[in-house]
This record gives structure tokens, C-alpha cells and sequence, in this order.
């Protein structure tokens, strides 16, 4: 989705086991033929905020399975996670004046795929943080937070990966909306991807 519409899959692709961009070979470019955007998203409210992208061939092996049980991969949210993601390095007014030591422009995004610890937050710390009253978060929805290394802005879609109750990670979030990443203390609200397992089983058998 770009501001709310759907884009279309027409020279859309998937780079496959990429950590470092530039040296991606053809092969780890999948190309993508449908996406499945949940029926109920809101742009507005974010609710809802997860789609399924279809490949036109296998691609893996797979890095990590869904969360599909309970409030998170063992029945309840771990204390900690991992998110990853390609996003920016920096926001705000960092974002127009970071420097590299040679004084030249720093990029915006990285290029590198990076990642952060980051501790779940109860639904009213995160609504505090957000600013907004009552609870930020529903049953649809996981809140994390840490320090300044944190899901910034073009990381919106990545995985929240946490270790799942019989060893192995478990996908248990994605990156919606957060507080930003140049907050002091920055929050971040991530769907959850066990309350949507049935839309996900549903949706992949009709394919």
C-alpha cells in the first residue's frame, strides 16, 4: 500500500535470503504476482494492517514460521524480540543533515539488512508513549519499544521475530506505525501476526 491505495505488482519482486542489497544476484529476485491485502484494512486507523504477497515461484528456505497460537508464538508475548528491517538510518532533522566523515550526504536507508533488541510493552505504556488515551494496542496488535536502534521509517512490513516456545524463531509481529525513531524512548505498534493465522491458512488454500 503507498498513503492508504493499493499499488500494483507490475515490476514488484521479492530478494530472497538478502542481507547486503547491492550484491543480489538475479536468482534471489523473485518476482511477485499477487498481493492479498486483509479485506477490513483501515489506512486511516491502521487496523488490520497485514497482506499476504503470492511469488510466482517457491522461494526459502524459509527463515522463520508465523506465530500462530494464542497472544504470541508459546501462548503469551515473550519479554523480548527482534525486529529487522532495510529502513532508514535517521528521521527528522538528522535525516537532512547526517554526514559521513568525509562530509559527503549519509544515505537515508540502509542497504544493509539490520536488526534491534527490543522489550513488548504493555498496552498503556504504549498508548502513554504514543500519546493518545486509553490503550494503543488490541488483540491485533503487539507494542515494542527500545532504544534509538529501532523500526524507523521504510520499515513498515518487517518481521518482529521472537524465539518460539519448542526452540526456533517465530514471526509474532510486523511493523505498522509507530512514535518515530528519533524519540528518546520510541515505541512501536506491530500487527500481530497469530490473531490473523486463520485469514493466512484461509487465504494460502485458495491458491
Amino acid at each position: 500500500l503507498r498513503s492508504g491505495a493499493q499499488i500494483g505488482v507490475t515490476g514488484l519482486w521479492a530478494e530472497v535470503g538478502a542481507r547486503w542489497l547491492p550484491d543480489v544476484p538475479d536468482e534471489a529476485q523473485v518476482p511477485v504476482s499477487r498481493v492479498f491485502v486483509h479485506p477490513r484494512y483501515q489506512a486511516g486507523s491502521q487496523d488490520n494492517d497485514i497482506a499476504l504477497v503470492h511469488l510466482v515461484q517457491p522461494a526459502g528456505p524459509l527463515v522463520a514460521r508465523i506465530a500462530t497460537g494464542g497472544r504470541g508464538a508459546a501462548g503469551a508475548d515473550p519479554a523480548q524480540a527482534t525486529v529487522l528491517g532495510f529502513g532508514s538510518l535517521y528521521e527528522g532533522s538528522l535525516a537532512r543533515t547526517a554526514r559521513l566523515p568525509s562530509g559527503d550526504p549519509a544515505a537515508q536507508a540502509s542497504d544493509r539488512l539490520r536488526q534491534a533488541g527490543v522489550r513488548i510493552v504493555p498496552p498503556q505504556a504504549c498508548a502513554a508513549r504514543l500519546g493518545i488515551g486509553g490503550e494503543a494496542t488490541g488483540a491485533w496488535q503487539i507494542c515494542a519499544g527500545g532504544s534509538r536502534d529501532e523500526a524507523c521509517i521504510g520499515d513498515s512490513g518487517s518481521p518482529l521475530v521472537a524465539e518460539g516456545g519448542r526452540g526456533g524463531d517465530r514471526v509474532i509481529g510486523i511493523v505498522s506505525f509507530g512514535s518515530g525513531c528519533a524519540d528518546d524512548l520510541p515505541v512501536t505498534v506491530y500487527t500481530r501476526v497469530s490473531a490473523y493465522a486463520g485469514w493466512i491458512a484461509e487465504t494460502m488454500r485458495q491458491q
